[in-house]
């Protein structure tokens, strides 16, 4: 294939704010995947926005407020795909060591007057610009820096006490779950008329009282024993009484 394919994805930091007390956060797994359709990428632009401030709810909405996660940088994850190895638009896929980190923070309105230790992003911030991203300087180390997940801070072999992402810790609070499970169940009527299975074969039994039904058997059309069920109780039967027993596979 020629041509060239763009990835897209963010990050958000929370370098140089002193009032956020949680680790940095992991980039956003949603990745745009864009057919640039030339193969001179380096002219292009992309367009990155956000329309909904309700996807950020979870981020501070100033200075002062006391909930909420704080963060002052917006970082764009880019990676340039060249199409060539490919044989088609869905066999392309990113390489996980390539990925490059473009800081756009500077495009917010105002940026340049309150920016430092004390700012803070907000979701109005995020949704009120339209930010752009030029690939003019995609080579270009210092500008499109490279991107890994270090700062995860993964502890090392030797740190056996330490702990790792999977890793169980303790966790204060009370967690509500909800649990649904689909089951599929088959019902087979057996019906037991007034005249049949009144005797037994067992030799307990004294041929007058009634016989009394312990399990069902389940045949196949070549007469070969597929299932049982047994009954909670045994089910008395004798010339008087017609039943219909009910057997129930669960899938």
């Amino acid at each position: 294939m020629e041509g060239n394919t763009v990835f897209i994805s963010y990050t958000l930091i929370s370098n140089g704010y002193t009032g956020n007390s949680y680790t940095q956060a992991i980039h956003c797994n949603y990745i745009k995947k864009i057919d640039l359709g030339t193969t001179d990428p380096y002219v292009q632009e992309i367009s990155l926005n956000f329309p909904y401030p309700n996807d950020f709810k979870f981020l501070k909405n100033g200075i002062n407020d006391e909930i909420g996660y704080a963060a002052n940088k917006i970082i764009a994850l880019v990676q340039l795909v060249d199409n060539t190895p490919f044989s088609s638009y869905a066999d392309i896929k990113p390489d996980s060591t390539q990925w490059k980190q473009y800081d756009i923070t500077s495009q917010i309105s105002n940026y340049s007057t309150i920016s430092g230790a004390t700012f803070v992003l907000t979701p109005a911030h995020l949704t009120g610009v339209v930010f752009k991203i030029s690939l003019l300087q995609y080579n270009n180390a210092t500008v499109f820096q490279p991107y890994n997940l270090n700062y995860l801070n993964y502890p090392s072999a030797s740190q056996s006490t330490a702990l790792s992402f999977g890793d169980a810790t303790y966790f204060f609070g009370n967690v509500t779950t909800k649990i649904k499970a689909d089951v599929y169940t088959t019902d087979i009527g057996i019906n037991l008329p007034l005249n049949e299975f009144n005797s037994s074969d067992n030799l307990t039994w004294n041929g007058v009282d009634s016989v009394y039904i312990t399990e069902v058997g389940i045949y196949d059309s070549d007469k070969n024993l597929v299932a049982v069920g047994k009954l909670n109780d045994p089910v008395p039967k004798d010339a008087t009484i017609s039943r219909t027993i009910v057997f129930a596979l669960d899938f």
